[in-house]
């Protein structure tokens, strides 16, 4: 059965050493238990049952982690890391048509039903910002309408989760080789022609990038 639920594991979490000098960030302990276990908790939630999970940076670590998981698919990436984009492309022979993309290193209760039910082909979770802390991106009636540094133009109160649902046809807007990152190449195509849309979410979202961050994470 094809995958409905993507989880991005294959970062090398640089910002986090020395702890992910042994175990990968996705592995690392949250409230007693590895962070990938409250982001399959979550898609698990929204009746996601067949799950992707990409692996790069002690890759081996994660292939356990999901040994006695039911209906979790590990893709190890090799023998470069392949991005955003790039780890997307690798696993599509895995996924269904429509599929939600959430990152194992973030914790958030994000209604990944709504964003299923967005119809477009590219849906992304947004968040407000009070001061520019990441990249701002534009919205207008539910259309986004661009992301800073990249195409369009954006609002600095508003930034991408990093948790969105996908049609697997924009995976063809993605280079067919080598690294690259899902925003500055499907969606680099796809907002200039109205095909992305975006629901602001207000509940629960900790990106878990810093050791400071992982420390209040804990906490």
């Amino acid at each position: 059965m094809a995958a409905t639920a993507f989880i991005l594991a294959a970062g090398l979490g640089t910002r986090l050493r020395p702890l992910t000098l042994h175990t990968p960030k996705p592995l690392l302990p949250v409230r007693g238990r590895p962070m990938l276990d409250h982001v399959l908790d979550h898609v698990r939630a929204h009746g996601h049952r067949e799950v992707v999970v990409n692996a790069f940076w002690l890759a081996e670590q994660v292939v356990d982690w999901a040994r006695g998981r039911e209906g979790v698919t590990v893709v190890v990436e090799h023998p470069a890391i392949l991005g955003t984009g790039g780890g997307l492309r690798n696993a599509r022979r895995w996924l269904a048509d429509r599929f939600a993309v959430v990152n194992g290193d973030i914790l958030a209760d994000v209604d990944l039903t709504a964003l299923w039910q967005a119809r477009a082909p590219a849906v992304m979770a947004l968040r407000r910002q009070a001061t520019r802390v990441h990249t701002p991106v534009g919205l207008c009636d539910g259309i986004v309408t661009g992301i800073a540094g990249v195409v369009g133009e954006a609002d600095p109160g508003l930034h991408f989760t990093g948790i969105h649902v996908l049609d697997r046809s924009v995976l063809d807007l993605v280079p067919p080789e080598g690294e690259s990152c899902i925003v500055r190449t499907a969606y680099r195509a796809l907002i200039p022609q109205g095909r992305v849309r975006g629901l602001v979410h207000e509940g629960e979202w900790t990106d878990i990038g810093t050791l400071a961050e992982y420390d209040a994470a804990r906490g």
